[in-house]
């Protein structure tokens, strides 16, 4: 009996169950976005509105990357309050604008409308990588759910739709 694949063209990945029909990458893919494809992009879902991060070459700003770029809302936020250290605005934990790219006390700037080309100061907080993480994954699936998307595809809903009522109310208890 020959070996199963993903039936996702050129994908040689082996299903992520007897049953299933996709690899384990795809099948999270889809639940995730809706789609198997690489990015989210056709589920037209975002919080984001569209709208994207800007820079500019400002190469003796102290945020600048090694090639001269820095972010606008880097620079509107550090004029403001300096080189810091600051408080989180979210959990006041330490951050510093010089601390390692993968740092936990590295200082991330927060938009507070989830707009990234609103770079207006009062919309701008100083954050650590942890809270601005969690504040856009908790946007993400508040968005996914207002569009109706995770209601009709997660596990939880499945459960409520009759599956397993003794364990809907339990979760819901």
């Amino acid at each position: 009996m020959p070996d199963r694949t993903c039936t996702v063209d050129e994908c040689d990945n082996p299903p992520r169950s007897g049953k299933a029909e996709w690899c384990a990458k795809h099948y999270h893919r889809w639940y995730r976005h809706g789609s198997v494809d690489k990015t989210a992009r056709t589920a037209g879902i975002s919080i984001s509105k569209g709208r994207r991060y800007r820079s500019h070459h400002l190469p003796g700003h102290p945020l600048a990357t090694p090639c001269g770029r820095v972010y606008d809302h880097q620079v509107v936020l550090y004029a403001a309050i300096g080189p810091g250290p600051h408080p989180c605005h979210w959990c006041t934990r330490p951050v510093r604008w010089d601390a390692g790219k993968a740092k936990p006390d590295r200082l991330t700037v927060d938009h507070l409308n989830d707009i990234g080309d609103d770079n207006r100061l009062a919309n701008l907080v100083p954050s650590c990588p942890t809270c601005n993480t969690t504040r856009a994954v908790q946007a993400k699936a508040a968005a996914l759910v207002a569009h109706g998307w995770w209601s009709n595809h997660d596990t939880i809903a499945r459960l409520k739709r009759g599956r397993a009522p003794q364990v809907v109310e339990s979760l819901t208890a």
